[in-house]
């Protein structure tokens, strides 16, 4: 099964909106009790900035620009952790408007061998088409989008495979990379904390959803 070749598992919030990123840095989420002071002291601060602020803490990587909130970890027992600093970030900044959510599931898998991941790209997209073109094709990057979600939400799903970061140190590997997109509804000028709760309530499906997701096209191709 696929499941018994995943190496790595990354989870990430993606917030669109209109953001303050000064405020949002290790000693102010200490104040509000959402980390330890110890973690706000210890944390690798790359920038803080009026524009741009980016750090990273033990667990969890945080980057915010005026119009952009991201934050992601790669370590699963921390995944509803991350989850809920998020959520609490902007439970108390809940006059922060925005527009856009994206819950992101990059799931990295190894294969034995660089041919049975040659041969997982090609039945993903045969690279014999590009033999005339090229002399030794390889499959770099597949995307997909889903233009209408399943659960009738305002929003889009996408699937992207391509091989897995060699700094994740994976031998021959491929990652999935699915992205839950979630938006204002159309003619809505953007219900305040609407984004937030759909972070939290929409977690665990849009885990299902991409589990759900790679298992399927796994199995559609007869892999090996």
């Amino acid at each position: 099964m696929l499941h018994e070749n995943l190496q790595a598992y990354s989870l990430g919030f993606v917030f669109i909106g209109e953001f303050n990123p000064v405020i949002i840095q290790p000693f102010w989420l200490a104040s509000k009790g959402l980390i330890r002071d110890t973690e706000a002291k210890n944390a690798k601060v790359e920038l803080i900035h009026n524009d741009v602020v980016k750090f990273t803490l033990d667990w969890v990587e945080i980057e915010v620009t005026k119009q952009r909130f991201s934050i992601m970890t790669s370590k699963e027992p921390y995944f509803e952790v991350t989850r809920d600093l998020v959520v609490s970030i902007f439970e108390i900044l809940k006059e922060t408007p925005i527009t856009q959510l994206g819950i992101n599931h990059i799931k990295s898998f190894g294969f034995r061998d660089e041919a049975t991941q040659y041969e997982f790209a090609n039945k993903l997209s045969p690279l014999s088409f590009w033999e005339d073109e090229f002399e030794d094709p390889r499959l770099l990057q597949l995307e997909i989008l889903d233009q209408k979600r399943k659960d009738g939400l305002p929003g889009s799903s996408r699937m992207r495979i391509s091989p897995a970061d060699l700094s994740l140190g994976i031998n021959f590997g491929v990652s999935f990379n699915f992205n839950d997109h979630f938006v204002v509804a159309a003619g809505d000028p953007g219900r305040k904390g609407e984004m937030v709760k759909l972070a939290a309530s929409q977690y665990k499906p849009s885990m299902e959803a991409a589990t759900k997701v790679i298992e399927s096209v796994y199995s559609k191709m007869n892999f090996k």
